[in-house]
């Protein structure tokens, strides 16, 4: 039993490792974000506010900012499950000194310290540059490859600058996929990594870039008993301590009057809560009972591996075809932003649940999960066998994802298209409602 039990964990820790080239749930979250906050009159009426760096708040705040990061993480040790303690060391103390006051507080919040932070707006495809300064996607993120983020608009503010609370929402919805939950681990090669209490990275290969970031912002909370029995890592994701954590961060800011990181705050926040929505973050083989999962492996210990690797190519793949089905059609709907469907879905959203401390876990991962077996026979009718049933085939970088909406309507026509459009609509009603309920809790009438 103790082989099987190891062996099992490996072979799910090899399922994993795939993941991380695919752990941005959703691209580009801006996309998602406007139409659901566009939609808040309460929020849309707001003045313009002042741009103010993250330092000159932590500085205005210092003080304060130890005592409330104290309180949020003896909140944490006794609130968030699985949680991995901040070591003593490491706590967030009010020196005086201005030099090392932002690396201080990223340290503090365990967040990447060499994340860019600039102030910065990210454009939406009917967002015209104007006069503003044009910023590259490289000044704004710690990955070496941005060409995911080559066709996006960045315009520079500065501070003092006048801007609207939901385009400093908007822009940070995007921000936590730059590289804020990147060599986090004990053994992904950095120093800061080695401090950070985490531990080993739990899956993913913590020899990729991005490899990672995939334990923050993927939560499985609802995998059979066995499952975490065989693969007790499985437990070990911090998106719960995230959102908690900027939320926390949100109400503190907008309670100083530094309203600018209570709403930049408050989108980083979303973005993690955002990733729960898609089936890929919260059920690690989407579509596979236990019992199949344990069947595989068997045979693999047998000497039969094939089904095993083919299980871990088949749920990339379809991760990625997601995905990018996701990022055309957003793309697509500004074209016809006041008509679209999908814009409307995110408008409309779902009939808002309060939020609580188990929100993330019991509401909005649930129902993902629970949609993850619909989600996973939907991209094998309608999409072509090649990308979602051949694990012969790398889908990652492929001219057919590339050119994913027509590769759809060749196999099945319009009807496919319209069918995956209507499914992805559901999960945008739930990232919608996820959004308006997390803001409710933050902007208290």
């Amino acid at each position: 039993m103790k082989k099987i039990r190891v062996s099992l964990i490996l072979w799910l820790t090899a399922c994993l490792i795939t993941l991380p080239l695919m752990s941005k749930a959703w691209s580009e979250h801006p996309l998602l974000a406007y139409p659901v906050l566009s939609n808040i009159p309460d929020l849309v009426n707001k003045q313009p506010i002042e741009v103010e760096s993250l330092k000159s708040f932590l500085i205005k705040n210092e003080k304060e900012i130890e005592n409330f990061l104290k309180e949020y993480e003896e909140w944490a040790v006794a609130n968030l499950p699985n949680y991995a303690p901040l070591p003593k060391d490491l706590y967030f103390k009010a020196t005086g000194n201005p030099d090392d006051i932002v690396i201080r507080f990223l340290t503090a919040v365990r967040l990447n310290p060499n994340i860019k932070l600039k102030l910065y707006l990210h454009l939406l495809p009917n967002q015209e540059v104007g006069e503003r300064t044009l910023v590259s996607a490289s000044e704004l993120t710690t990955l070496k490859d941005v060409s995911a983020l080559s066709h996006i608009n960045y315009v520079l503010l500065s501070e003092g600058d006048k801007v609207q609370p939901i385009d400093v929402l908007c822009t940070a919805n995007d921000e936590p996929d730059y590289g804020f939950d990147l060599g986090l681990f004990e053994d992904n090669n950095t120093e800061f990594g080695k401090r950070y209490g985490f531990g080993v990275q739990p899956f993913g290969d913590p020899k990729l870039e991005y490899g990672s970031q995939a334990p923050f912002h993927m939560g499985f909370y609802h995998e059979a008993k066995i499952v975490y029995a065989f693969g007790p890592f499985l437990k070990k994701t911090y998106p719960e301590f995230r959102i908690s954590l900027f939320k926390a961060l949100s109400e503190f800011a907008f309670s100083t009057g530094n309203d600018y990181w209570g709403w930049r705050f408050m989108g980083w926040g979303m973005h993690y809560l955002g990733d729960q929505s898609m089936p890929y973050h919260t059920a690690p083989l989407p579509g596979m009972s236990a019992l199949r999962m344990i069947w595989i492996n068997l045979k693999a210990m047998l000497g039969f591996p094939k089904s095993k690797n083919n299980a871990v190519q088949l749920v990339s793949n379809k991760h990625s075809v997601l995905e990018q089905f996701q990022w055309l059609a957003l793309r697509d709907a500004y074209n016809n932003y006041d008509s679209n469907p999908l814009i409307a879905a995110l408008k409309e959203g779902k009939t808002i649940v309060p939020y609580s401390n188990d929100f993330v876990r019991n509401v909005i991962s649930k129902e993902s999960v629970e949609r993850s077996k619909k989600v996973d026979k939907a991209l094998k009718t309608y999409c072509p066998p090649l990308l979602v049933k051949n694990p012969e085939f790398e889908v990652n970088n492929s001219a057919e994802l590339n050119n994913l909406m027509q590769e759809i309507r060749n196999y099945k026509g319009d009807d496919a298209v319209n069918q995956l459009s209507n499914l992805l609509a559901e999960m945008l009603r739930t990232y919608s409602m996820s959004l308006r309920s997390y803001y409710n809790a933050i902007v208290k009438d």
